[in-house]
């Protein structure tokens, strides 16, 4: 008996040192959790006043850039003549020729010369890290906004004083007051610029949209002269060079970009010399330009044209049946990429593509040609890409020379020969994986050339770094992979490289 109650006894102790040490830990987590608390707290107050440090620093070095411009924009403006960029195919082949098996034979395989030198000097931007998607940062629910449609999808915007400044002319002091009145008033803009930009997945060019957009919602019964200023003014102060441009009685916004622009006007100024080149959606005949011959101070980005992740618009999502198979795009993404300008080559064999078109394309194609070889899977593309549009050249489509992005050619009635090898070039990389580059017929044509991984196939080819690049040319009509135009088996090409991003 007093074996167990011994035993009883030293169970009881056992149990309330176990009890104490279980309070004391508790005790000590609680205390720790408190003070990792506390100092969660000073880090996240030190880090905010230090973000509001820097941005009043920002704001202060801003003011003082744009009190000195102001000065600089009141004294005489300079008048620049403009130069065309013209673009690298001028007279396009206006009827593709056609290749019937039945009745033609494929001639032995030639090596096509290449020309080293390419038709600008402009390399292709380094490939851009595709951020990862983030939530939208939202507006708290205290603070008024004002809404607005930005290419089909709803936006808000913190609501801002809007005094009632207007463009008295547009003489050199009534423009410099007019920037004088806006660097009053430009306080939350950035920010609200920035956050859609994010939450929007813009690049350089939509941000340069939604500068114009935001003109609308911020100044209702602005006028265009006023806008461009605006545009200017923002993306200014976001640290992009642009200038405003005038002749006679408008205003043009004048914007460097990293890569080559055709179909428009351009001039050079500054030491080094930089290239501004004329925003004239409207094509207005121009000859020369005045602008002040002074930068802004913080002015030292150029406009990137790259496109490695596409816009978050609303869906309104189209269909388009190629082929008899059903391929859809966003109709708000193509309106927007139908305002780009005409671009380097590259920038559109590179783009990223939306994925309400990439689903279709992984849906329609991939099955078909997943088991093929690389010859037969590449000669199916050439075929489809062939046949699934009717050709027209851009002059008899918009006028003038224009080239188009995947979901673009995807979307229209009609395309052309870069709109194919666009097209051509994105389904070869991104569904097969394998090097493609763009060669050009100067002044005449555009196509792709093929590495292939069997150094035994046969076909019409460039030589590139002691690797053959086979011929496949998405405009030539019936035609399959190693097979030149008959007219241009001889003409000597450039070709461009390119890397798509990838998903």
């Amino acid at each position: 008996m007093k074996q167990i109650s011994f035993v009883a006894i030293l169970l009881l102790s056992l149990f309330s040192l176990s009890v104490n040490a279980q309070t004391q830990s508790r005790e000590e987590f609680v205390r720790l959790q408190q003070e990792m608390r506390e100092e969660f707290n000073r880090t996240q107050q030190q880090a905010r006043a230090d973000f509001v440090n820097t941005h009043r620093d920002i704001r202060r070095q801003l003011d003082s850039l744009n009190q000195q411009f102001v000065a600089d924009l009141a004294r005489d403006w300079r008048r620049f003549e403009l130069t065309i960029s013209e673009p690298p195919i001028r007279t396009p082949i206006s009827e593709p020729p056609v290749f019937d098996p039945e009745t033609m034979r494929q001639p032995e395989p030639v090596e096509i010369p290449v020309v080293r030198t390419l038709p600008t000097p402009v390399p292709t931007p380094p490939p851009v890290v595709v951020p990862a998607p983030q939530p939208p940062i939202p507006i708290p629910v205290e603070q008024p906004v004002l809404r607005t449609t930005f290419f089909g999808t709803e936006i808000t915007v913190r609501e801002t004083p809007r005094p009632n400044i207007r463009l008295a002319g547009i003489s050199e002091r009534e423009i410099a007051d007019y920037w004088r009145a806006l660097s009053n008033l430009h306080t939350d803009w950035l920010d609200e610029v920035m956050r859609l930009k994010h939450t929007l997945h813009l690049n350089d060019w939509g941000m340069f949209q939604l500068l114009n957009n935001l003109f609308s919602v911020y100044f209702p019964q602005g006028n265009a002269n006023e806008r461009v200023i605006f545009s200017v003014f923002m993306l200014n102060q976001l640290g992009y060079r642009a200038r405003i441009g005038r002749d006679a009685n408008e205003l043009f916004a004048l914007l460097a970009f990293q890569q080559m622009i055709y179909n428009t006007t351009s001039f050079r100024i500054g030491n080094p010399a930089v290239r501004y080149f004329v925003v004239n959606p409207n094509h207005r005949n121009l000859s020369s330009i005045q602008t002040s011959p002074m930068d802004h101070g913080g002015a030292e980005r150029q406009v990137d044209m790259a496109l490695p992740f596409m816009p978050r618009f609303a869906h309104n999502t189209n269909t388009r049946i190629l082929q008899g198979m059903p391929f859809q795009y966003n109709r708000n993404l193509v309106d927007f990429l139908a305002t780009y300008p005409t671009v380097y080559f590259p920038v559109y064999a590179e783009a990223a593509i939306c994925e309400v078109t990439w689903r279709s394309i992984e849906t329609n194609i991939r099955p078909i040609i997943q088991n093929k070889s690389q010859e037969d899977a590449v000669n199916w593309l050439l075929n489809f890409v062939q046949f699934a549009f009717q050709y027209k050249i851009d002059e008899e489509n918009y006028g003038f020379e224009r080239w188009n992005f995947a979901e673009k050619t995807i979307a229209s009635n009609y395309s052309d020969c870069d709109d194919r090898a666009f097209l051509f070039a994105q389904l070869v990389h991104r569904l097969l994986d394998m090097p493609v580059v763009l060669i050009l017929y100067s002044n005449i044509h555009l196509a792709t050339a093929v590495r292939f991984d069997n150094p035994n196939t046969r076909g019409d080819y460039i030589t590139i770094n002691g690797q053959r690049y086979l011929i496949c040319d998405p405009t030539f009509i019936g035609a399959r992979l190693g097979m030149a135009m008959p007219d241009l088996r001889h003409v000597p090409v450039q070709y461009f490289r390119i890397n798509p991003y990838t998903r």
